[in-house]
């Protein structure tokens, strides 16, 4: 598949070099698509890959991940052509954090939280038959490819209203090594997925740890 990446940080890196290697081709936009380290990165990874402009990435894209931080989200997106979303399926990483960090117990501030979400709010600025899939979100990017740990295999929770685009997402999480994925219902209870990234962080400031994760147990 194609697949075009909206943001060059650590996360839509991560997630492009674990795309790459389950053999999809993929197109990181970004805000300098000349940036030098980007391009070596791109050079390691190999000819699959390619580093463009948002829009660079969302032309490409048969599916688009949305990697950005939330407050430059709305213009990465803008910047990417509205009508390149058409009838494809979004995968939302986002978190709707302020991007101040964590304050002195761990906490991360969320933007917009009960009445609302990022997810909600990407569908709403994207065309109606654009699809968009929470995901990804709950966990550090270290450990978004293949995350094994001693404990045992982490759940990936994803919420969205169209069934056919969060089967897609599933079936692509579970070549990138999530075995356990679990469908929460619709985008609105993106909502509930969000904050999960501040009790990630929370847990994570408190035990000098990242390699931790969330697991749905079952009876």
């Amino acid at each position: 598949m194609k697949i075009g990446i909206l943001g060059s940080g650590p996360v839509g890196l991560s997630l492009g070099k674990g795309l790459i290697q389950t053999g999809h081709h993929v197109t990181v936009g970004t805000r300098n698509p000349a940036r030098e380290a980007l391009q070596q990165w791109a050079k390691q990874q190999g000819e699959r890959v390619a580093i463009g402009t948002f829009r660079h990435a969302a032309e490409f894209g048969e599916m688009i991940l949305i990697c950005t931080s939330w407050t430059g989200t709305q213009k990465a997106i803008e910047a990417a052509g509205i009508w390149n979303f058409k009838a494809k399926t979004v995968v939302d990483v986002t978190n709707p954090v302020d991007g101040k960090g964590p304050d002195e117990y761990g906490r991360l501030t969320l933007m917009i939280g009960h009445k609302h979400s990022a997810g909600e709010q990407i569908q709403a600025w994207l065309p109606p038959d654009a699809s968009v899939v929470k995901a990804l979100s709950c966990i550090g990017h270290e450990h978004m490819l293949q995350p094994n740990f001693e404990e045992g295999t982490p759940t990936m929770f994803i919420a969205g209203n169209n069934p056919e685009a969060k089967q897609l997402v599933t079936e692509l999480l579970k070549e990138m090594g999530w075995d356990d994925v679990a469908d929460v219902g619709r985008i609105e209870m993106s909502r509930n997925i969000e904050p999960l990234s501040v009790l990630w962080t929370a847990y994570g400031f408190l035990n000098n740890s990242r390699g931790h994760a969330f697991k749905l147990l079952k009876k």
